[in-house]
């Protein structure tokens, strides 16, 4: 758990000292001094504007050269909240010559972190406004960065609880702040990825007013149905992960307190707040989660509170929002556009891979070279600094489809809605001999069972030092050795450790019960969320059904591509919030609450609607089209004590024939939209 926390801060090191070579200077935070007002620079040079947007193509990319020659990263300060707390606070403003701040005043970008801004700001990096880190590139082009530290992160005073209350609270303080300052002209953007992007959204909702642009990558949407809850189970892998490095970086201030000595005091108190934190709120929680407390246990206030989808009718700002095909947030991105893309100036644009490489992709380019860098200029020099820079030429959606085209930047597709407006449902059903075929069963098939898997271990507590919090999940299912847990370790599990399994799970499903299609003979294109209908019967009050969607190649390989998990108890479905397309379900949206829970009848056969996390993939020709089903994905999701009790012991039978036909229904487009 700590070797992946480590690895964490090392790559936030990487993207903070290794991208310096870009020939955009910064000055050493001293004290911001007075300077002779200087005259504004002259109307930027705008380029050509591109006919469009084109990922895998540099001309095509909207760019001006900058106006100021250097930045001025002022030291970190406090300022006052409505809580009766201080947040630490981290200035960027653009310099002259000598790197002298200048007065401005100027459109302001906020970044709000719960990752210790002081830790990560130290110097000025391209692309640094996604992690809090004074970008270099957006300063010196006419822009003011502010970057705080939530309730309880870095410096900032209290302790933090996951989005709650008071950490909102704060948004709307800070962004009243920043409004009040000599260098900020009134017009507000924010942005950030992952924590800095769901605070940008939930930010845009408590200050619609003052928030003119938003730009949000890899952003949490549904907190309960996404992530922390998937299927009615406990996520807690990505739990254990995510606390445990909110926390660690939480008490990372030395480097800070050597640099500005005379925020020792407020620095020490605040850090020795954030590790009383443990015992007051971090192993309570956990405790209340093993145990099975209804609160965290089933959707509820605690859980919509904290999830950006609530209140999206409340931003009036344009918003572009970035996701990823693995992310912890690949159910939410593309649902978040949707709730807004009637409202205000929207765009969608997903990417590959997981939470971590979604930010490290950009690492071997340039400016010159990094799409995202220039997508993110062109959207807040449009609607911050009203300069024409062609954003309607930014497709609605832009998505990357895998297996499209190999290569750095290449596979991406554009299309004027999500799901792609060509997509048609399509259903594949199970059959009791493991194939999957199009054809609807005519006839009783054979049934398939499998017994429920032995639990996961977990450990969880404070360091031998009592300074950091503990929480490690160990899968006794094998799926540690999975897409998922690569998925849920925040992509780190990826970098410390390269194991073939993680995109192979021949080994992984070697037991599981597996239906696959004949030989593809041609390519064929998924494209959005998928559901996985299966009937199904337990000997005892519960039971977890896990449903992985692959490709397998002539060669055996098994290559992974997405997934669901569901919890029997919790199946019901509220059918007003799902989602159909031309008649069909396709994307199931479950109550999780208490009052819908059902236990099963031992022998009872029920319908289990699956939701399997949206993706784009082509099947490639000669490949075949598996669907594996298994009594769990700890990695995903693991039981509480409560639900381990219903669940142990159990056998799950899955059935096939025209009373209960199983099946998968997914959305195929075709191939001509590849163009």
């Amino acid at each position: 758990m700590l070797r992946h926390q480590c690895v964490v801060l090392c790559v936030g090191a990487l993207l903070l000292f290794g991208c310096g070579g870009s020939g955009e200077s910064s000055s050493r935070p001293t004290e911001a001094r007075s300077s002779p007002a200087q005259p504004a620079p002259a109307s930027p040079v705008l380029p050509t504007p591109p006919v469009a947007l084109q990922l895998d193509d540099p001309d095509s990319f909207y760019d001006r050269p900058a106006e100021y020659p250097r930045v001025h990263i002022a030291p970190m300060r406090y300022i006052p909240i409505s809580t009766g707390q201080q947040l630490g606070m981290r200035l960027t403003l653009p310099a002259d010559d000598n790197g002298e701040p200048l007065p401005g005043p100027f459109p302001v970008i906020l970044v709000q972190s719960g990752y210790n801004i002081g830790l990560m700001s130290f110097a000025a990096a391209p692309g640094g406004v996604f992690l809090g880190i004074p970008d270099s590139y957006l300063v010196r082009r006419g822009y003011a960065m502010v970057s705080v530290d939530v309730i309880g992160g870095g410096i900032s005073q209290g302790g933090w609880e996951l989005f709650g209350e008071k950490e909102q609270a704060g948004y709307a303080d800070t962004v009243d702040w920043v409004k009040a300052q000599p260098w900020c002209n009134g017009d507000i953007g924010v942005a950030g990825a992952s924590y800095m992007g769901i605070t940008s959204l939930f930010t845009a909702q408590v200050r619609p007013q003052d928030i003119k642009a938003v730009f949000a990558s890899v952003p949490l949407g549904d907190a309960k149905r996404g992530i922390v809850g998937t299927g009615g189970l406990l996520n807690a892998v990505f739990m254990g992960e995510w606390m445990a490095l909110t926390h660690l970086t939480s008490t990372q201030n030395v480097p800070l307190m050597l640099l500005q000595p005379e925020l020792m005091p407020e620095v020490m108190a605040a850090t020795q707040e954030h590790i009383d934190h443990i015992d007051n709120y971090y192993l309570p929680l956990i405790e209340r989660a093993i145990h099975g407390d209804a609160e965290l246990a089933y959707d509820s206030p605690f859980w919509r509170e904290r999830s950006p989808l609530e209140n999206m009718d409340q931003i009036q700002a344009p918003t572009l929002i970035a996701g990823a095909l693995n992310d912890l947030f690949q159910r939410d991105a593309p649902l978040l556009y949707e709730s807004l893309r009637d409202q205000v100036d929207a765009r969608l644009m997903l990417f590959d891979g997981d939470h971590l490489s979604n930010f490290m992709q950009a690492l071997p380019g340039t400016e010159k070279t990094d799409p995202v860098l220039h997508v993110l200029l062109q959207w807040f020099d449009q609607h911050l600094r009203g300069i024409d820079s062609g954003t309607e030429r930014i497709a609605p959606v832009t998505q990357y489809v895998k297996h499209y085209k190999p290569g750095n930047w290449q596979g991406f597709i554009s299309a004027d809605n999500w799901p792609h407006p060509a997509a048609q449902p399509e259903r594949w059903y199970l059959h009791g001999d493991g194939t999957l075929t199009q054809q609807a069963p005519a006839w009783e098939e054979a049934e398939r069972a499998m017994a429920a898997a032995p639990f996961a271990e977990y450990d969880y507590g404070k360091s031998a030092d009592g300074g950091f919090l503990k929480l490690e999940i160990h899968p006794s299912d094998g799926s540690d050795c999975s897409l998922s847990y690569v998925h849920w370790t925040l992509g780190v599990a990826g970098i410390t450790q390269i194991r073939p399994c993680y995109w192979d799970h021949r080994q992984l499903e070697q037991d599981a019960l597996n239906y696959e299609t004949a030989t593809m003979t041609e390519d064929y294109f998924i494209a959005g969320p998928l559901q996985a209908d299966v009937w199904m019967s337990s000997t005892t009050a519960d039971a977890v059904l896990s449903v992985r969607v692959d490709e397998v190649l002539p060669s055996g390989r098994v290559v992974p591509i997405t997934n669901g998990l569901l919890l029997a108890s919790l199946r019901a479905v509220d059918e007003s919030r799902s989602r159909y397309v031309y008649g069909e379900m396709v994307q199931p949206y479950h109550f999780l609450t208490r009052e819908h829970e059902q236990l099963l009848e031992p022998g009872e056969v029920v319908k289990m609607q699956v939701e399997i996390f949206p993706t784009s993939v082509i099947i490639r020709a000669g490949s075949r089209l598996r669907v594996s089903i298994s009594p769990s994905n700890q990695a995903q999701g693991v039981l509480n004590l409560v639900q381990r009790a219903r669940v142990e012991g159990g056998v799950t039978t899955l059935y096939h024939g025209p009373e209960y036909p199983s099946s998968l229904a997914l959305l195929s487009v075709p191939l001509s939209a590849l163009n």
